[in-house]
């Protein structure tokens, strides 16, 4: 039952970041005048359908994606209301609008880690309170103090805390922590153990984490999903200098089980894995490869460049085999993933 409830949740995730991305194509469209005529979340038959100011809202019965239909968009339509009609810098900024909307939800899922759980960085924090009758229980440390300074020497990076610990010497060893904002100078007495030859306080500590404030971690979140599509760039390149490796790509089965090993972990590892694939799903829509929106994106800039689009037929016709194309590479993935999935990769 566990099982189920963790693929049914990762179908809904990945839904979440299908739908958003079909949002943006749908707010894009809306804003700058286009006919919609179909917004579902969802594959299927219509479960729920209403319609609308001419547009039909349904939610259909399989939670895995969604999808926004313009009037005109796949077929030769000719009148002032298809999509073919509108500018064609008012068509790329919609099909564009798909992806973008992949990358501010990546920004959003950030900053939700920045400022509510944090992000580890490289200073010693005291992990719990010390135990009794310890030197650092009587000189008053506490849990989540980080330690800043020994003897007045600053420490600047984690192993230095307990090279400063166990190299001070005299009768009295003054520790400096950070607590709740301000810095405090604790006296420890008492530190030198005659049974191990060596100073110990009765401490123990770990990497810290620091939470942000709001434009911190705007700015934190930008940086780090830029990196992320950086890395993603240099990963896709890689692939025809190097090669692909069992696990270096995954499918829909194998990217549901991950979501779903990540929805038992914990939500801050479902956030942190929420914001790769949406990134991952806004680099992968805009290569330029055809049946994607960075294909078509590709014909309108040679439109917008030729001053006269490429005939509908032919642009369909190259969509298609690109379509048939993806379809093939996503059944090499599925069979590739049910392999990881038997021999444990997953």
């Amino acid at each position: 039952m566990t099982t189920f409830l963790s693929i049914l949740a990762a179908l809904l995730v990945l839904s979440v970041f299908v739908v958003v991305h079909e949002l943006g194509h749908f707010l894009a469209g809306r804003l700058l005048g286009f006919t919609v005529l179909e917004f579902a979340v969802g594959m299927g038959p219509a479960v729920l359908k209403k319609e609308k100011n001419g547009i039909l809202y349904a939610l259909r019965a399989f939670p895995i994606g969604g999808m926004c239909r313009f009037y005109g968009e796949d077929e030769e339509a000719k009148d002032a209301k298809s999509f073919a009609s509108h500018p064609v810098w008012k068509r790329i900024i919609v099909v564009a609008a798909g992806p973008i909307m992949n990358i501010l939800l990546a920004i959003l899922l950030a900053m939700g880690l920045l400022m509510g759980y944090g992000q580890y960085v490289d200073i010693p924090t005291i992990m719990e309170d010390p135990a009794a009758e310890t030197p650092a229980a009587a000189a008053g440390v506490m849990a989540e103090d980080v330690i800043v300074a020994v003897n007045g020497t600053e420490v600047e990076y984690f192993d230095q805390a307990s090279e400063l610990i166990l190299g001070a010497e005299g009768e009295e060893m003054i520790l400096t922590v950070a607590r709740d904002g301000e810095e405090i100078d604790l006296t420890v007495r008492d530190f030198y153990s005659e049974a191990e030859g060596r100073n110990i306080i009765g401490i123990t500590y770990s990497y810290g984490r620091v939470r942000y404030g709001f434009f911190e971690a705007l700015g934190g979140s930008v940086k780090f999903i830029c990196s992320l599509v950086v890395e993603m760039l240099r990963f896709i390149g890689s692939i025809f200098t190097e090669g692909v490796k069992q696990g270096d790509v995954v499918g829909p089965v194998g990217t549901v089980a991950i979501i779903g090993q990540a929805v038992r972990t914990g939500f801050e590892t479902v956030l942190y894995l929420s914001a790769l694939i949406s990134v991952n799903l806004a680099v992968m829509n805009l290569l330029p490869l055809p049946a994607l929106d960075g294909g078509r994106l590709v014909f309108l800039f040679i439109e917008l460049v030729r001053g006269k689009p490429i005939s509908q037929e032919k642009e369909g016709f190259v969509h298609f085999a690109g379509l048939v194309l993806l379809l093939i590479l996503m059944v090499v993935l599925v069979v590739s993933d049910v392999r990881g999935l038997s021999s444990g990769l997953f």
